[in-house]
């Protein structure tokens, strides 16, 4: 069943096993086992997660261990609690994801049981909570968590009766979940009560299912390839994107290139009806000259002819952050960068000895620099300075008094051959 996946494994990657004890991690975990001799340099950990809901998990939970430690199998068991008990079954399993994610270790893959079965229901899902090409793609035999971590569905091609008889005929045991029968959840429901049906009808249906999946699948990655180079080709070094661009294409193609704008910068998927807002908003209403929209954690903003997409920080203007020890970097908050004693930095008056340095953010619509009120909207303005980031330029003070306003303007008379100096750098994630 896994042979061609075992073939593939590099020698400096490791493999971690999501094993509930059911019929499919089981098989998954025993099927890995003898590879263990055949590879000796293979490393196999499992992971099992207890939901504390069923009066069994317990007894499944010792169950979990006395197979790995048959094995010698390194076992990580988590306990979780749900809250909330609405679509109980996907908070589930994104909480579960969440843990394996946090326990995985450089260059393992995470295994999960998943099989062409699951394809089929994951179809139905998507159709019920109306997902686009991609929802129809079903799930990915490979995907990955970050760089140096990624998830396989080795089973992924499998029946589910191949592997319920391959479990059988080898006296496998395995935890049977009541829950799994019951039909309030949508995926058991789909499971026991549609697909079974069909199944019997028409005997291909999960293949011709997981075909059709696959036809969604490539055309995703045909239209992402052709909207890729649209998007490069006209994003501007703040990532934002002029609107003009838009208007070179048909509506529908707008409406892609906004979707796939935002989710290759904020990693987000928006829903149709968000992407259906931004476009009449910012596309289609052309007098809209400072239109607002809130996502999620972010806000869409359009701004001069150009859209751009704003991170939610959290408010810091009563912040202060003191550097007591200048000869080490300053971490900023908030996504912000950091500040850096360097050669190449901005050349500013040496602190005294006693001087507290100190940094800090949203000042008055007036600062006191030089002998003289400047208005902070100009120094702004002249810089170029986005409306959104002024929040988030710091203010460099020796005890009380301003020194600079970051990369913008700084006190006077720095050069004269009095005053000792030094030099800062702000390395700044604020475009």
């Amino acid at each position: 069943m896994i042979s061609n996946f075992i073939k593939k494994i590099k020698k400096n990657q490791k493999i971690l096993v999501a094993y509930s004890g059911g019929l499919d991690s089981t098989v998954l975990l025993y099927q890995l086992i003898p590879f263990i001799i055949k590879k000796p340099f293979l490393q196999i950990r499992a992971i099992h997660i207890n939901h504390q809901i069923n009066p069994e998990s317990e007894k499944w939970m010792k169950h979990c261990k006395k197979i790995c430690k048959k094995f010698l199998i390194t076992l990580i068991i988590k306990k979780i609690n749900i809250k909330k008990k609405n679509n109980f079954q996907e908070n589930a399993r994104k909480l579960r994801y969440q843990i394996i994610k946090k326990n995985m270790i450089k260059n393992e893959i995470l295994v999960t049981g998943h099989h062409l079965n699951d394809q089929c229901e994951t179809l139905f899902l998507s159709l019920k909570r109306s997902k686009g090409v991609y929802g129809l793609s079903g799930i990915p035999y490979i995907n990955s968590v970050n760089k140096n971590k990624i998830i396989i569905r080795p089973l992924l091609k499998i029946y589910k009766t191949k592997i319920k008889n391959w479990a059988i005929k080898n006296n496998i045991h395995w935890i049977n979940d009541n829950s799994n029968l019951n039909n309030k959840y949508d995926r058991n429901f789909i499971r026991n009560k549609i697909i079974n049906k069909i199944q019997k009808k028409w005997p291909y249906f999960i293949q011709n299912c997981t075909r059709s999946m696959k036809f969604c699948y490539q055309q995703e990655i045909s239209i992402n390839y052709f909207l890729e180079k649209i998007i490069f080709k006209n994003t501007l070094f703040n990532d934002s994107i002029k609107i003009k661009i838009f208007y070179k294409y048909p509506q529908e193609i707008q409406k892609l290139l906004i979707r796939k704008w935002l989710f290759i910068n904020t990693n987000q998927k928006i829903s149709y009806k968000e992407n259906k807002n931004i476009y009449n908003k910012m596309i289609v209403l052309k007098n809209n000259i400072n239109q607002k929209i809130n996502i999620k954690n972010i806000t869409i903003q359009k701004y001069k002819k150009k859209i751009f997409y704003i991170p939610k920080y959290k408010n810091i203007k009563n912040k202060i952050i003191f550097w007591y020890n200048y000869q080490k970097p300053l971490k900023l908050p908030e996504k912000m960068g950091f500040l850096i004693q360097d050669q190449y930095g901005t050349l500013l008056p040496k602190p005294k000895k006693l001087d507290l340095i100190n940094i800090r953010f949203q000042l008055d619509k007036k600062v006191y620099l030089n002998n003289k009120n400047i208005k902070k909207k100009n120094i702004f303005q002249e810089n170029k300075i986005l409306p959104w980031n002024r929040n988030r330029i710091p203010f460099l003070f020796y005890n009380n008094k301003l020194i600079s306003i970051l990369g913008m303007q700084n006190i006077d008379n720095i050069k004269s051959h009095t005053i000792k100096t030094w030099r800062i750098s702000w390395i700044n994630l604020i475009s």
